[in-house]
């Protein structure tokens, strides 16, 4: 997995950094040449000095491979005294008689510092070559992280946890630039990463979006004073001292900066600590386009949004010209037909146009009702009062206030005493009388319509059941829905689609859900509500 290849690669790095203080190279070189040393002076006539000058020449290789080149150039040094002092005619003085052996010891120097050199070249690109693979698994790693993702938050906030992790970090946050601020869209990390910058953090957050560098706000351990630092250009000076401290980097796309990537220390050992500038240059081009996705994503939202406004308006448009012209069609004409004076009309005449004026009148002023109630549910005016209700009671009173439209339709109580409900009394009343009059209009003439109230568990079922045609299965999933008629029912019944739509409305916000049951013979909506203890319930 190219997770784990990651991490393997970063616990190499950082067992060899630990292993390679220049402290503890200087120490070992001391102890490695004084061992050599003393193993050798036994043995220095039968194994004599040009073996000697390798065997030091070996041990100061080995110290450059481990230590660098400049804990090797010391090893050189020190073994080339050392093979002087102690092995060199005339011994233990640093003088040379024989000529060859001063050609001998230069060139001793000359190859111990040569081979150091080039040992710790090939170590430090080896080294390089390590971190550039374990860049490469962790970018890959953040590829397969962001692929997964369709949310651009979501997308941002696996971003960050990647930084976290692959910089040992205490907390990483994407910051957008905005004309009110920075604001936060993602964070991972400790909590103070998901937090808004304070006013020392958003100066150094502006310098780096105004200036393309990335910043650097420090705290010193002692007095907690800040100190800041700026490293310009982004990407050509590295970050250093970044073990305590805030670090920004600027988010560009062309020649914009859209917000900053927030890296919060302190850091822990990881294989990037001296290196940091082009892997946070990467994580940054990666939340830069995160950031711009998000803008488009909220453009996008915010264009769908007027589309459905402008649609809403339309069709609201649509039907209220329609619903509040017929009745005043109608009362129009009544009313001129009773102004006629050229017209003898009878006493039955007269009574049919005053029953025109009060049946329209009744459906102009219904229509006014629902659209401002309807209104009032979207814009939140409504504050619902959730208490316990009883609902026989309630059902019985939502029977006696629809009693001129039921007329001689037969309702049907079906409840049992003592079932209270967690609702808003007059908002659910409203809904229901809402349903039965949806049923008396709908259902068949002369049909049924059956009000019940039952306990499941810890929810109450409220019922309204008419008896006719029912639902087209096509309909059902958008019964609810704001203006909303289905063809077959707008055939037969004027209206203005919105009486569902208020239903539903007035059931949310006293805390419950409404759906609809329907078969060719019978339309059921259920309303479900929390029970109500009945302790609970005052006197």
């Amino acid at each position: 997995m190219p997770e784990r290849r990651y991490h393997e690669i970063v616990q190499q790095l950082r067992a060899r950094s630990a292993s390679r203080s220049p402290l503890t190279g200087v120490v070992a070189t001391v102890l490695g040449t004084a061992a050599l040393t003393a193993a050798l002076a036994s043995v220095h006539e039968r194994v004599g000095l040009l073996n000697e000058g390798l065997l030091f020449l070996l041990l100061t290789l080995l110290v450059s491979a481990t230590w660098g080149r400049e804990v090797g150039l010391f090893a050189a040094v020190l073994a080339n005294l050392a093979l002087n002092f102690f092995f060199v005619p005339p011994l233990y003085r640093f003088t040379v008689e024989a000529p060859a052996n001063v050609v001998a010891l230069g060139v001793f120097l000359v190859v111990s510092v040569v081979g150091s050199s080039l040992l710790s070249s090939a170590r430090r690109a080896a080294d390089e070559a390590r971190r550039r693979e374990a860049e490469t698994q962790v970018l890959l790693g953040l590829s397969r992280a962001l692929i997964g993702q369709t949310e651009p938050t979501a997308a941002l906030a696996a971003l960050c946890s990647e930084v976290v992790d692959a910089f040992a970090a205490a907390g990483a946050s994407v910051l957008s630039a905005g004309a009110g601020g920075f604001q936060v869209l993602a964070s991972a990390g400790r909590a103070s990463a998901s937090r808004a910058a304070d006013a020392q953090e958003r100066v150094m957050a502006e310098r780096a979006v105004s200036l393309g560098a990335i910043t650097r706000l420090g705290h010193t351990s002692l007095s907690g004073a800040h100190r800041v630092r700026v490293v310009l250009p982004a990407g050509q000076r590295r970050v250093k001292e970044m073990e305590d401290g805030i670090a920004f980097v600027p988010l560009r796309i062309a020649d914009r900066t859209v917000g900053v990537l927030r890296l919060d220390g302190p850091i822990g050992v990881s294989a990037f600590r001296e290196h940091p500038d082009q892997l946070l240059t990467a994580f940054a081009g990666e939340a830069a386009l995160g950031v711009q996705r998000a803008e488009l994503s909220q453009a996008a939202s915010h264009a769908d949004a007027l589309k459905q406004a402008g649609e809403m308006k339309t069709a609201l448009m649509t039907s209220i010209s329609h619903d509040l012209k017929t009745p005043l069609a109608g009362i129009k004409t009544a009313v001129s037909s009773l102004l006629d004076t050229t017209v003898r009309w009878s006493p039955d005449d007269v009574n049919a146009f005053l029953s025109t004026i009060d049946s329209q009148a009744d459906r102009l002023n219904r229509v006014i009702s629902d659209i401002l109630d309807l209104n009032r549910i979207e814009s939140g005016v409504i504050a619902p009062v959730v208490r316990p209700v009883d609902a026989r009671r309630l059902l019985e009173e939502a029977d006696e206030r629809t009693a001129l439209v039921t007329g001689d339709r037969r309702v049907i109580i079906d409840s049992p005493p003592e079932l209270y409900i967690e609702a808003d009394r007059s908002l659910l009343l409203q809904a229901l009388v809402n349903l039965i009059e949806n049923a008396a209009k709908y259902s068949t003439p002369g049909g049924s319509i059956q009000l019940g109230a039952r306990a499941a568990g810890t929810m109450a079922a409220l019922t309204v059941e008419d008896e006719g045609p029912g639902i087209p299965p096509a309909d059902l999933p958008h019964v609810f829905e704001r203006f909303y008629r289905a063809a077959e029912q707008s055939r037969r019944v004027k209206g203005s689609g919105l009486g569902l739509a208020i239903v539903k409305g007035f059931v949310t916000l006293s805390g419950g859900t409404v759906r609809v049951e329907s078969s060719p013979s019978a339309t059921r909506f259920v309303i479900e509500l929390p029970l109500a203890v009945r302790a609970t319930v005052s006197a």
